[in-house]
């Protein structure tokens, strides 16, 4: 999934609401944190809390945590590190860590570094985390409340339908952190997804680590085709997308239900991760870089329009210079629309950390970094051509919001798209015809749609 930084919200009554019953959260990682992160302040709210733009104006402040790369637990730690000001002026203020930096029951590697952290708390546990503010207004009348009960929901909500991870990818420190794979029944996610698009939300994404595997541990053993299904034809809905997907579990089946439905759009993300067979054993992934090839040919003969993202570790212990070219020269044959490339980032507890001691395997960073820029030269190149095909076109934008007095929505294959007008369109899919490209967004103005 796609690193995001969630920043507090204004709150719209801050000025009213004393600073005991206000909160700060700040969330780190990808879209399942943010889904947490949305989760968690709805019911914060629901029980008489409000948001504050800053730590120092609320008496509770939750950092959601990220582990997957180093980079992500050190931001967090610096702003940990802020908050010891904010507890010597409030001794009162209450912080939790939160996310994947904390492991099952609630054990953190780094509790004895952080004494301005009062608790600790495992990812996705919203009611947990609820339970430890102080001065509540309201009980918490049902469990981990959706962001459909906000009186504001965003234009676009994440929903997780499954938690964990049961893959033993080498490099990956999720299945130590938010534990075994478990999938939520099929009718309460349709029911929750019918209450969010009830209270305005277009566009649904569907979470899950390996997304495209659940259902396998419900009874019946249903798929993530039949929930497609399902969540397609709720009333008022008007784009649904899923992420984030593993080869080994796309099938023919969910490629087909995803062409046939109409509300779901043709945008997937597909994570390779390299393109060498030898690495990707030894990254313990589960498929060769043929089947990749052969599960890529077989998406864009079903979808021919498919948006194709993926993701790329490079300089992961073992990774060669040959093993690299071989990356190389499978992004420059599939042409992703977008490349999330991340330099390898050694997780303590993970296979992949005890191979980078063999320094046989080890990558040095200077490599690392040399290979990260000519992949992302590469990309650049090949998502700038790409979009280029999108000149003079109109696409349907949901609009989401406003950004530096422009609006800002997507297309169908998830293109980040710009333009202005006078009216407020959020919410509204709008035709655009595109005017200049770009290899990360498009520009365009206000248009028939033909």
């Amino acid at each position: 999934m796609q690193d995001i930084t969630l920043l507090p919200q204004p709150s719209t009554n801050r000025d009213a609401t004393p600073r005991e019953r206000r909160y700060y959260v700040w969330t780190v990682g990808c879209q399942m944190n943010v889904s947490d992160a949305e989760r968690l302040e709805a019911a914060l709210q629901g029980v008489g809390y409000s948001p504050a733009l800053r730590p120092d104006e609320a008496s509770f402040i939750v950092l959601n945590s990220c582990s997957v790369r180093a980079s992500a637990e050190e931001r967090i730690l610096g702003k940990l590190g802020e908050l010891v000001r904010v507890k010597r002026e409030h001794p009162d203020t209450r912080v939790v860590l939160w996310g994947c930096m904390v492991g099952p029951e609630n054990r953190s590697i780094f509790a004895a570094q952080l004494p301005m952290v009062d608790h600790f708390v495992s990812p996705s546990a919203v009611d947990e985390v609820v339970a430890l503010a102080p001065n509540p207004i309201y009980s918490l009348d049902e469990p981990a409340l959706p962001v459909a009960d906000w009186t504001h929901p965003p234009v676009t909500v994440y929903v997780p339908i499954q938690y964990g991870c049961n893959m033993t990818c080498a490099y990956c420190v999720i299945p130590q952190r938010r534990g075994r794979e478990r999938s939520r029944p099929l009718a309460e996610l349709v029911a929750e997804c019918t209450r969010i698009v009830e209270r305005g939300a277009k566009e649904l994404t569907l979470l899950g680590q390996i997304v495209d595997s659940w259902g396998h541990d419900l009874p019946g053993r249903p798929t993530l085709a039949d929930l497609l299904t399902a969540v397609d034809a709720i009333p008022g809905l008007q784009r649904l997308r899923f992420l984030t997907s593993h080869p080994a579990w796309m099938t023919e089946q969910l490629i087909q239900t995803m062409a046939s439905l109409p509300r779901c759009m043709p945008d997937i993300n597909l994570p390779v991760q390299a393109g060498s067979d030898t690495l990707l054993k030894l990254m313990r992934r589960g498929y060769t870089s043929a089947r990749y090839r052969e599960l890529v040919a077989q998406i864009r003969a079903v979808i021919p329009h498919v948006s194709l993202t993926t993701d790329v570790i490079v300089g992961h212990p073992g990774e060669r210079d040959e093993d690299f070219a071989q990356t190389l020269e499978l992004c420059a044959e599939l042409r992703f629309d977008k490349i999330h490339i991340a330099a390898f980032s050694a997780r303590p507890g993970t296979l992949a950390a005890a191979q980078e001691q063999d320094p046989t395997l080890a990558v040095a960073e200077a490599v690392k970094e040399e290979r990260r820029r000519a992949l992302e030269q590469l990309h650049e190149q090949i998502a700038r051509e790409r979009n280029r095909h999108f000149l003079g076109q109109s696409v349907s934008v949901l609009v989401e919001s406003e950004s530096r007095g422009r609006w800002r929505g997507r297309s169908p294959n998830n293109k980040l798209v710009f333009f202005s007008h006078s009216a407020d369109l959020t919410g509204q899919l709008v035709p655009v015809r595109i005017t200049q490209t770009g290899p990360w967004a498009l520009q365009g103005e206000v248009g028939d749609s033909r």
